[in-house]
């Protein structure tokens, strides 16, 4: 009932630093900013290729949800925005399983629904029906489909969740949105094992991943923050070339290049720490199989 991840918001103190952030990082620049009074929230939405998007929020009030969140955790990311052309039938589904909504709204151009973030293994949903068809997504502005500069990114591909229990975690997504896990697995070198789920456009996934051992960086994570909401993917066309464009931003990152077993998952990747991107850890990915076109989701989801 999820037809695509069509948004990724996360929260800033700073708009315009954040903004210019990303313009250097990822060549991505604002098509559209605004005021969320009625969330206490001022952002930006930046395009990441092939109708996604990445939205900057910065609380305008104190007493928001957002405002609270970001004094606590400090900048991170905050909310996964997903399309769906079956709202009635999602928010019916959504009542029967006992799941935790926050709240639902109809404004000009789309419906939307908000799953709290306990009925979510820690990540705040946001799910939209576009009801306007002359704008695929409304969030994005007006004319973002005519905006000129392309983001070096391909697109938005995958959001990965860090939970406790895997088991029970693809169950609960998978019974909460009709979907089905096509590829489970574990990546040794990062001590995760993870499930992939794509959602019914076939062009974007979630991505549900436990820590295997108590000593990394994701089991630090996850002790400390809970779970929640812990890496973003873009693909991109040539990632030796995003090599090079990154040093020459004096960015900083990390090639796949310098891990020789993680190319035998169909990629070369890059990632972005989070000290580098205001919270965010974002992994950059080139496929590196065309037959295939999104290798972790496994052989036959496309097919």
């Amino acid at each position: 009932m999820l037809d695509s991840l069509r948004q990724v918001a996360f929260l800033v103190r700073d708009l315009p630093e954040a903004a210019e952030l990303y313009r250097k990082a990822l060549g991505t620049a604002p098509c559209h900013t605004g005021e969320l009074p009625q969330y206490g929230l001022a952002n930006m939405v930046l395009p990441a290729g092939q109708g996604t998007f990445i939205e900057l929020l910065r609380p305008t009030s104190p007493d928001s949800n957002a405002a609270r969140y970001l004094e606590r955790r400090g900048e991170a990311p905050y909310m996964l925005i997903f399309e769906t052309r079956k709202f009635d039938d999602l928010v019916y589904r959504l009542n029967s399983l006992d799941v935790r909504i926050t709240g639902q709204t109809e404004e000009a151009g789309h419906r939307s629904v908000f799953i709290h973030p306990a009925s979510a293994n820690g990540a705040f949903l946001e799910i939209i029906e576009v009801t306007n068809s002359g704008n695929p997504w409304p969030a994005a502005g007006p004319n973002w489909s005519a905006e000129e500069t392309k983001p070096l990114t391909k697109q938005l591909r995958q959001s990965a969740i860090l939970v406790r229990d895997l088991d029970q975690a693809t169950q609960r997504w998978e019974e909460m949105f009709g979907l089905k896990t096509t590829q489970r697995f574990e990546v040794s070198f990062t001590d995760l094992e993870i499930a992939v789920i794509p959602l019914e456009g076939l062009n974007t996934f979630i991505e549900l991943a436990q820590p295997t051992s108590s000593d990394t960086t994701s089991a630090r994570f996850l002790e400390r923050y809970g779970e929640g909401i812990y890496l973003t993917i873009y693909e991109i066309e040539d990632s030796l070339a995003m090599d090079s464009y990154l040093q020459g931003q004096g960015v900083q990152f990390t090639s796949s290049r310098v891990t020789a077993n993680y190319t035998n998952l169909g990629f070369n990747s890059i990632w972005l720490h989070p000290r580098a991107m205001k919270g965010a850890f974002i992994q950059l990915s080139q496929v590196l199989h065309p037959e295939n076109p999104w290798p972790p989701a496994g052989d036959s989801w496309y097919r």
